[in-house]
């Protein structure tokens, strides 16, 4: 019964607006009850007084029976339902009006009295009911007095025997009623509203709470659970809604990062793996046919299996050097250590060390820049190895015969520099990975059988120029060339 909020706060507000009816009638009844006591004590107030102004009451110090009837007769024609008393100075009852037996009382505490003679006392005031032993009654007074002082007291009670008989009788009268069904109906009403009221604010709560339930259900990576109305609201369950949701697309977010990052991870092993095997075993074939055929190789073959082994041994170790630096670049440990330079005197001093290469290979390379204006500011070792696996890549995909243009045109933003050759192009499929790590654009028969890279160069390139701010541009078109672009700042 009391699962959900909604029933709960119900539940509390019921008790609540019960709890405040019973007690406004409570509190309501005894309001009009002291209401009427003051109203009554006030305006019989004088009334003792008015009776007793003419007539003697107390005779050689013992109670004028006939007077106090005479005076109780005029007095409940004034108000029937009074009865009135006779007391001493001290408070004893000397005579009175009621039946035989009927008298519990004989003496009346006479503080009360005095506090309504003085007037300075907030009515409503009870005093003792003689009919009564434990009960107070609102009541009228006045002293008597002649030439030798204070003789007594005339005590009028104003709810007699008469009134309890009455009130007893109209308990549940038809005022009473009314009032009754008039506050049940404005509790009902309350009640109502007030639920009506807890279920309009409670139901973004329970609909978010479902939509947490369904996501804590739901495999991650589905649609969006949340309706734009709940994002957009500016309360504090609409906000929570929003920081829900913004929480579960990261999440989603995470999880995806997360799972690309396994993939990768699956693919560097794979690749690093297949890269590492292919030296190994190579290297491992040379030297066991070297220990095998020991006595039977002339001096040229061991020489060449012992420079292909060689050959193994440095491309292992670029392999790993490799892998090493874009480890470093990518876990943030390698920063640049930024200075001023001319770009063009290190694109010639990069270039010096390709010219072998380039001649054996019958590929021209050309730069156009002017030199006096290639200043930049950055890392000068970070940048050559930039150049240098540009550079590499060019070379690779070039045929003989081919060309390389490296053009350095200074901008407002910095140098522009672009790397152009004559190869045989990317694929248009390829050119949105050859960023990645250990990828490599599809190659021919040609290629293939040419030593190449191992698929990391272009992702060290990548992540250098974005330590600097850069982004590296790629455009290319099968058997015509490709063009890589970035630019440094100045």
């Amino acid at each position: 019964m009391l699962n959900t909020l909604n029933r709960k706060l119900s539940l509390a507000l019921l008790i609540i607006v019960s709890g405040v009816g019973l007690a406004a009638l409570v509190i309501g009844q005894w309001g009009m009850r002291l209401y009427y006591e003051e109203l009554t004590q006030k305006l019989n107030q004088s009334i003792a007084m008015y009776v007793t102004s003419e007539h003697e009451l107390i005779e050689d110090d013992v109670g004028s029976e006939r007077a106090i009837r005479m005076l109780a007769h005029q007095a409940m024609i004034i108000n029937p339902a009074v009865e009135v008393y006779l007391l001493d100075p001290q408070g004893k009852v000397l005579t009175h009006t009621l039946e035989e037996g009927e008298l519990v009382r004989d003496r009346i505490d006479l503080e009360p009295v005095k506090r309504f003679l003085s007037g300075d006392e907030r009515y409503p005031i009870r005093a003792n009911d003689p009919r009564h032993s434990n009960i107070d009654k609102i009541f009228s007074a006045s002293e008597i007095r002649d030439a030798h002082g204070l003789r007594g007291y005339f005590y009028v009670v104003l709810g007699g025997r008469l009134y309890d008989n009455i009130s007893d009788r109209i308990a549940w009268s038809h005022i009473s009623k009314q009032m009754f069904w008039s506050l049940l109906i404005i509790v009902a009403s309350s009640a109502l509203v007030g639920l009506l009221i807890f279920r309009l604010l409670s139901r973004p709560l329970t609909e978010l709470s479902c939509d947490m339930s369904e996501f804590a259900q739901t495999e991650l990576g589905s649609e969006n659970l949340f309706s734009q109305a709940e994002g957009q609201k500016t309360d504090e369950v609409g906000r929570l809604s929003a920081v829900f949701q913004a929480m579960s697309e990261r999440i989603k977010a995470q999880l995806e990062q997360l799972r690309a990052t396994d993939r990768l991870r699956r693919e560097l092993v794979s690749n690093v793996s297949h890269d590492l095997r292919t030296p190994l075993a190579t290297m491992q074939g040379y030297v066991e046919t070297l220990i095998i055929k020991d006595e039977h190789l002339a001096a040229n073959q061991r020489l060449e299996y012992l420079r292909l082994a060689e050959k193994g041994c440095h491309r292992l170790s670029r392999l790993i050097s490799d892998l090493f630096e874009l480890s470093k670049l990518e876990s943030g440990s390698k920063q640049p250590d930024f200075e001023h330079f001319l770009l063009a005197e290190l694109m010639y001093d990069t270039v010096q060390s390709f010219r072998l290469t380039l001649k054996e290979r019958g590929i021209s390379l050309s730069i156009e820049c002017n030199e006096s204006q290639t200043q930049v500011f950055a890392d000068i070792g970070m940048i050559q190895r930039v150049f240098d696996n540009l550079l590499k890549n060019a070379i690779t995909h070039t045929p003989e015969d081919g060309s390389i243009l490296i053009r350095l045109n200074p901008s407002a933003k910095g140098v522009n520099v672009t790397v152009e050759d004559t190869g045989r192009g990317i694929d248009e499929n390829d050119l949105p990975r050859i960023f990645n790590r250990f990828y490599q654009a599809s190659l021919t028969a040609e290629h293939r059988s040419k030593p190449g890279g191992i698929g990391l160069g272009l992702a060290i390139v990548k992540r250098i120029l974005e330590l600097h701010g850069s982004h590296i541009e790629v455009t290319s078109r099968l058997k015509k060339g490709t063009c890589f672009r970035f630019t440094l700042p100045v």
